[in-house]
């Protein structure tokens, strides 16, 4: 069967199902869940709002940060994960519609994202280093799993 736009439509109007409502909460709990969303363009916390493309886009150019701007961003970090939290819950208790779950999900999503850059960026994290890191942490890792394998092989002999 060909969707037509009008069935879309009405697809984004109906309810979730428990099942639909469990999947997507079991995937804004993983550990990843944010990994390959956008960060918004901006959000809207205690009546300011945060640009926060703009302000993530400016660590990544400075070199180092002024201590204001450090401790503003140390600040914000919490209550995007509060924002994102309020959005699950949200999520978890409403009567949502596909299109208003969705839309949920990746609010929360991008602001978890936008938590972990702004973070990163305050610890000096991000770019090529991190990813260097994240490999050599990786292959560590399979080394030692590899070592865990040859004893546990060698005890069952």
């Amino acid at each position: 069967m060909i969707k037509r736009d009008n069935d879309t439509e009405e697809a984004d109007e109906e309810y979730i199902g428990y099942e639909e409502r469990n999947k997507l909460l079991w995937s804004l709990r993983s550990d990843f869940a944010w990994a390959g969303t956008k960060i918004p363009e901006s959000v809207e916390i205690d009546g300011r709002e945060y640009k926060l493309r703009d302000m993530i886009r400016e660590l990544s150019e400075k070199e180092s940060l002024d201590t204001d701007k450090a401790a503003e961003i140390r600040a914000l970090i919490p209550k995007l994960n509060e924002k994102s939290k309020v959005d699950e819950e949200l999520l978890e208790t409403e009567e949502l519609t596909k299109a208003e779950a969705d839309a949920l999900y990746e609010e929360a999503t991008g602001l978890l994202r936008a938590a972990m850059e702004l973070k990163d960026k305050l610890e000096g994290k991000g770019g090529e280093k991190s990813v260097d890191e994240f490999k050599r942490m990786l292959n560590t890792q399979k080394i030692l799993d590899e070592k865990h394998f040859q004893n546990l092989i060698k005890s069952l002999k």
